[in-house]
Order: C-alpha cells, then sequence, then structure tokens
C-alpha cells in the first residue's frame, strides 16, 4: 500500500472513531430528553421535549449513515 494510501486509511479510521463517539453522545442526549419528556407533567413542555428528542433520534439516523459511508 501507498503511503498516501495508508494516510488516508488511517484518516478514514479517525472519521469513524469520532463519528462513533457523536453517535454515543447523541443517543445520550435523546435518551435524557426522552426520559425528561416521561417525568413532566406539563403538556407543553412534554410537546417541546419530544420535538427536541426527535430532533435527536434524526441526528442519530443521520450520524449513522456517516458511518457507513466512511466504513
Amino acid at each position: 500500500m501507498t503511503p498516501l494510501g495508508k494516510l488516508l486509511m488511517f484518516e478514514e479510521a479517525q472519521l469513524a472513531e469520532q463519528f462513533n463517539v457523536l453517535l454515543d453522545r447523541q443517543q445520550q442526549a435523546a435518551d435524557y430528553y426522552a426520559a425528561m419528556a416521561a417525568q413532566t407533567d406539563d403538556p407543553q413542555v412534554r410537546r417541546q421535549v419530544e420535538q427536541v428528542c426527535r430532533e435527536k433520534k434524526r441526528h442519530i439516523e443521520l450520524t449513522q449513515r456517516l458511518i457507513e459511508i466512511v466504513d
């Protein structure tokens, strides 16, 4: 393998690792917001927190796609 090929593989591995860290953090945030929504008695607050949770889940899907592209 050429030095350039090795460098590209290394950079792809680093990028995949960073995306996996991001994915983990996004999942933690989605779990946090889901728990928060379940604990609130205020319907308006629940709707807003559920919306944030849906957005986090969308970010999770997008990050999973990026990981697939890099792998």
